[in-house]
């Protein structure tokens, strides 16, 4: 009993603190309302379409591996692909369509993984034992193209398509 009294004038007597309120003068005016951003803009009407002709293909094995990159940093890093895509080959020349792309600057790597063992198989001095290309069909010398060599343009509401040829050595 003597706890709950306790507790009741102890509650009495923080009541008036808590119960106080202190106002408060604003030393900033309001801020400005936020303007609403446009979404017609970002709608899916504004997406566009990359179509990959793939040819040169030996035999229908395995898959095929696409990675799709959308800046020059990480360029053929499997870690900072933007897409990725391992396609059962159907056919050759393979067709590929890719939607949905917002407009940008691209670049991809693809390589026909004969085995699905999901690696570009090499051979002792590293050079490829499976069919690989490049955007715009780029080659490297004594390596992969670089992105600058590679990188194409996807405008707004379009549709690109991009010819590729396995190289094979």
């Amino acid at each position: 009993m003597k706890t709950s009294k306790f507790f009741s004038i102890l509650l009495l007597a923080l009541l008036p603190l808590v119960a106080c309120k202190k106002k408060v003068t604003p030393t900033q005016p309001d801020p400005e309302p936020i303007e609403e951003v446009d979404t017609s803009q970002t709608s899916t009407n504004n997406f566009s379409k990359l179509i990959i002709k793939i040819s040169g293909m030996k035999n229908q094995n395995g898959k095929m591996n696409i990675a799709l990159y959308n800046k020059s940093e990480g360029f053929n890093d499997p870690s900072k692909v933007f897409k990725e895509f391992f396609l059962l080959i159907d056919e050759d020349p393979m067709i590929v369509s890719i939607d949905s792309l917002p407009a940008g600057e691209y670049a991809f790597g693809i390589f026909h993984d004969e085995n699905d063992n999901q690696v570009l198989d090499q051979n002792f001095l590293g050079i490829p034992k499976e069919g690989f290309a490049f955007s715009n069909n780029a080659m490297g010398s004594f390596g992969p193209p670089t992105y600058s060599q590679a990188k194409f343009m996807i405008p707004v509401k379009s549709q690109v398509t991009q010819l590729i040829d396995l190289k094979f050595f």
